[in-house]
Parts: C-alpha cells; sequence; structure tokens
C-alpha cells in the first residue's frame, strides 16, 4: 500500500506507453514495437526464438539459393529477418531480406536489437499484407509468424499467390485455437478490461495523486496524515490495491498485475514531487491497458481451428501448390501454434 506522506519516488510508469502518429491506425501495435519488444512472445522467449521455432526456420531459410528474396510479412521488430540473415551468414551466403509491417515500425531506432543486426535488412513500415510492394513472382520464400491470419483472408490469398508465382514458397506459423498462447492470452484480457472498466484502483490513483499535487513541501506532506479527505483518498486506493492482491493468484493475474501495479505505485509515488509527470504515468498506463485489450482481442479474431487451417490450405493447393499442415510447440505439451509450408510450383 502507499502512504501518501511517501512520495520520494520518481515514476517511469510512462514508460510501458508511447506515441505513435496521430493517424497511425495500428498503434496498439506501434506502441508495442516502440517499446523495443523483438517479437510479440517476448515475456516467454528471452532474446530471438530458440529450440524448435528457430529449428523450423533455420530448415527454411537454409534452402533459399544465394541472392534469394525472403519476405517476413508482419515483421514487427524483425525477428524472423534477423534470424534469415543469420542463417544466410552461417551458410556463406547472400540473401536479399525485408520485412513488411502495417504498424509505423523502426527496429533499429526502438532498440530491439543492436543496430549494426539489421544492416542488409529493408523494413517497410506502413505497408499491407494485401498490397506488397514487389513484383509479380518476384520473391523466393514469404514467411510470416502470428500475422498473416490477421490480415483480410481472401485478399492476403491473393496477394501472396501474386507474389510467390511458380518459384515462390512460403511458411507460416499461424495461432491455433488450441495453443498454449490461446490459452494464456483468454485467461489475460478479462483483466485488462477489469482494470479499465471494473476495478477502482485507477481512478483512486487519480484521486491520490491530486491529494499529492498539493503536498509540496515536507510540511503539507505531515499535515495530510490529520487531513479526512487524504486520509479517506488514502483509505480507498489501499482498499482498491487490496482487494486486487487478493486476487493476484487468479489465472492470468500475476502477469498483468505483476506489471501494473508496480507502475501505479510509481506514479503515486512521484505526485509531490512532479504533479504533471505522475499524470502522464497514469494515461500511459491507461494506453498500456487499452493497448493489451485491443491486441489480445484481435489475436482472438485471429485464431484457427483445424477446419479454418485446412480450408486456408485448400486454397493455396487449389493454386497449384503443395501444401503441408502440422503444429509447433516450443517444448513438449506448449503447442505454440499451426504450421503452414507451401512449395514452389517451379
Amino acid at each position: 500500500m502507499v502512504p501518501l506522506e511517501d512520495a520520494s519516488t520518481v515514476s517511469d510508469a510512462e514508460s510501458i506507453a508511447g506515441s505513435p502518429p496521430p493517424d497511425d491506425p495500428q498503434g496498439a501495435w506501434t506502441r508495442l514495437w516502440r517499446s523495443g519488444v523483438l517479437h510479440s512472445c517476448a515475456t516467454a522467449i528471452d532474446g530471438n526464438y530458440d529450440g524448435p521455432v528457430r529449428a523450423f526456420w533455420q530448415s527454411h531459410f537454409a534452402r533459399l539459393p544465394d541472392g534469394g528474396v525472403v519476405v517476413d510479412v508482419g515483421t514487427g521488430n524483425g525477428a524472423l529477418a534477423l534470424l534469415a540473415m543469420d542463417t544466410a551468414h552461417a551458410g556463406r551466403k547472400r540473401l536479399e531480406v525485408h520485412g513488411v509491417d502495417l504498424a509505423d515500425i523502426s527496429p533499429a531506432a526502438a532498440g530491439a536489437a543492436d543496430a549494426s543486426a539489421f544492416e542488409g535488412i529493408t523494413f517497410h513500415p506502413r505497408t499491407s499484407l494485401t498490397a506488397l510492394p514487389f513484383a509479380d513472382g518476384g520473391i523466393d520464400l514469404l514467411v510470416s509468424q502470428f500475422a498473416f491470419e490477421y490480415a483480410p483472408r481472401e485478399a492476403a490469398i491473393v496477394e501472396a499467390l501474386r507474389v510467390l508465382g511458380r518459384r515462390g514458397a512460403a511458411a507460416m506459423v499461424l495461432h491455433s485455437s488450441d495453443s498454449l498462447v490461446a490459452r494464456v492470452s483468454a485467461e489475460r484480457l478479462p483483466w485488462f478490461g477489469h482494470l479499465l472498466h471494473g476495478s477502482p484502483m485507477l481512478a483512486s490513483a487519480d484521486a491520490v495523486v491530486d491529494v499529492l499535487a498539493h503536498a509540496r513541501t515536507q510540511a503539507e506532506r505531515s499535515a495530510l496524515a490529520t487531513d479526512p479527505r487524504a486520509e479517506a483518498t488514502r483509505a480507498a486506493f489501499n482498499d482498491a490495491a487490496g482487494d486486487l492482491l487478493e486476487r493476484a493468484a487468479e489465472p492470468g493475474a500475476g502477469e498483468v498485475l505483476g506489471r501494473f501495479m508496480p507502475a501505479l505505485s510509481q506514479a503515486v509515488r512521484s505526485a509531490s514531487a512532479d504533479p504533471l509527470r505522475a499524470r502522464q504515468a497514469l494515461e500511459a498506463l491507461r494506453q498500456w491497458l487499452r493497448d493489451e485489450e485491443e491486441r489480445l482481442m484481435q489475436l482472438h479474431d485471429a485464431l484457427l481451428g483445424a477446419p479454418e487451417l485446412e480450408a486456408l490450405a485448400d486454397r493455396f493447393r487449389s493454386a497449384g501448390h503443395a501444401v503441408a499442415c502440422g503444429s509447433l510447440e516450443q517444448r513438449p505439451g506448449a503447442k505454440l501454434g499451426w504450421t503452414l509450408e507451401i512449395a514452389s510450383r517451379g
């Protein structure tokens, strides 16, 4: 709990959310990539993809000819693009690597990896998967991890077939409705809505900041101990925090509250020293909650069951491609998603 007279810690809660351009319809994703995470599984996998995920992608990149063209759609901060370059360097060959994303990405500027690691990769921000800037049949390998399924399905298929032509192949990892990702996301999603709309936590934090904003000197902070309004405000804040902490063991709560509560506490504690910054930090915290809720709702809508996966595969088969469907586990019993491997027609 936060005593109102303790306001010495400077808040850094505002670092949770950045500010994309005001006309960016992908703001929730732009803010995620600008935070510097390399990929959307950053809370579960440190650094770039490893284990079976890395092996899956390396097997595809290793088959490419010298000078082959790779396009990663929904690249985010370039995790697959970096794996493609690493594989090319290990095999002593050259690849032309492109990363495409509808969000306003800039991986090097975001600090997702050392800037030198992105040398040789061309990124295409604010570019739709349904309108790729490549010639008909102009690429050797189209790759996508947790991206293709978010796009308008038929338009994305038509565009993929166009740039693949006869020589191009594709490999995708797709969200599956029976994956660990789907289960964990379903558990976390209600918590973002609860913190935004159900719990009084944020409103009580606003009230505490208003009180502390008028207690700038040590004498004013000491006087809060006998101020009935300040005491009621503190009690409401502590009650709201206590209610959340009592539910911390519920499914989905740990990761969400583990980020939310320290950031909230730091914002409140900074109010006497810098009320404006405290209010900005609380707004950034709200923005983070809204963004997470939005991204998880989009993920829910993108989930594919086995029938939807087969329908997608059949669409590529009908265009003359051999297609293999499977699943990918990050570790035994932890299904990450479906795999869809589309062979060239050349």
